[in-house]
């Protein structure tokens, strides 16, 4: 995706994450599922493996991605673009939790950062 797109989604994103409230509650009735994902690190298969068994987010299919969504696997800031996008589509329907690895000495140390940097160059 082309940086100025990429830079388009981040900043909408940041936008609407700080409209809403640091907690969320969510319920579910017996004909709902939510499905709750954690630590995809960058693998990009594992995301796309989730979303074949499961299904597309949609204001049907409910999703909660517990963080760590980067570092360690070489296509990070895909999932992220990706999460994001659905987020703002299904903002209602995605939830996504802040994991360890979304912290600056993480990325530094694990890899996004120099992952971003090379796909990105600044």
């Amino acid at each position: 995706l082309h940086p100025h797109y990429v830079l388009q989604l981040l900043c909408e994103t940041r936008r609407v994450l700080k409209l809403m409230p640091n907690i969320t509650y969510l319920s579910t009735s017996y004909s709902k599922d939510i499905t709750i994902c954690g630590d995809l690190h960058g693998n990009l298969d594992d995301l796309l493996l989730i979303f074949y068994k499961n299904g597309l987010p949609s204001g049907q299919n409910r999703y909660v991605f517990n963080g760590d969504y980067v570092d360690r696997g070489k296509n990070s800031m895909e999932v992220l673009i990706i999460l994001f996008a659905f987020f703002l589509v299904y903002p209602n329907n995605i939830s996504l939790n802040r994991g360890n690895h979304e912290d600056y000495m993480m990325n530094m140390r694990y890899g996004f950062t120099k992952e971003v940097l090379n796909k990105y160059k600044v």
